[in-house]
């Protein structure tokens, strides 16, 4: 899916869609939940303020904050976007898409679109709240600000196209379910908001093998003093090499997601929703 093949109505119409998600989106109850949330993470963090990581080596209300907005943007771009997937291949909006010329690809640029909104909009109350709560916490010069909006836009591409895979490899809401657990799961070993040092040889090595745990780490190199990086796995945070293991990440997502979701739309047809109907009127699911 070039850019050059795409029609600029296309592109047009995508945009229009990605704007009549976010509206509706966020003036739902179901959106404005995510605001809710952020507000209950800041009360935590204010009873959390005054502990310690590492024998003090590290603020535990910095290290989970961090963790907190690298998984926020997991969320967003792998959850969020596989979510919507099992969710219109099953209620045939896919097959609709797939139905209109460019459809498919505009469907999917939408959601381009629409990704990074859902991932920043739970951060900005919580940015604000840490401003307040967590002095010192948030950059001071406008060099950090804009590696930090490196970090995070480097992590939505690294992230959106592995959302887009498991979507398109997972058939039914119930596996993905299952996903969705191991991931919650892969997110509590792999530092994100507990220092990975305090944890078994074998379980640092398997986080290391995880994008989610170099995330965490991209996030901490910005935000957390350099004093913090002891509580790190090698006891720095080497910046240059963890942002060169995401966008390896980037590259490798970019290149097998379009196979996965060329694959998926082949497989959309009238009988295959017809099925998943009919699955989930007799199990629920």
């Amino acid at each position: 899916m070039s850019a050059r093949s795409i029609p600029t109505a296309v592109v047009h119409a995508a945009l229009r869609q990605a704007r009549t998600t976010l509206v509706r989106k966020y003036t739902s109850a179901g959106g404005l939940s995510t605001l809710f949330f952020s507000t209950v993470f800041l009360v935590v963090l204010f009873f959390l303020r005054d502990l310690e990581f590492a024998d003090g080596m590290v603020a535990a209300g910095g290290w989970i904050f961090t963790g907190f907005l690298a998984f926020g943007v997991i969320a967003a771009a792998v959850l969020g976007v596989a979510g919507e997937l099992q969710t219109e291949r099953e209620d045939g909006t896919l097959l609709r898409a797939k139905a209109v010329p460019h459809g498919m690809s505009g469907h999917l640029l939408a959601k381009l679109v629409v990704a990074p909104v859902d991932a920043v909009v739970p951060m900005v109350p919580v940015v604000v709240g840490a401003v307040l709560l967590l002095p010192g916490t948030m950059p001071t010069q406008p060099g950090r600000w804009l590696l930090l909006v490196v970090v995070f836009l480097l992590t939505v591409a690294a992230m959106l196209p592995w959302g887009a895979v498991l979507g398109a490899v997972f058939r039914s809401m119930i596996t993905f379910a299952w996903v969705t657990l191991t991931i919650y799961a892969v997110a509590v070993v792999s530092g994100l908001f507990y220092p990975a040092t305090a944890m078994p040889t074998w379980l640092q090595w398997l986080a290391q093998a995880t994008p989610l745990y170099w995330i965490g780490r991209a996030f901490r190199g910005v935000l957390l003093p350099e004093s913090a990086a002891a509580a790190e796995i090698g006891g720095q945070w080497s910046l240059g090499l963890t942002l060169a293991v995401l966008l390896a990440w980037a590259v490798v997502g970019l290149l097998v997601a379009p196979l996965l979701l060329r694959r998926m739309a082949r497989r959309q047809s009238g009988s295959a929703v017809a099925a998943a109907r009919e699955r989930v009127l007799n199990r629920g699911y």
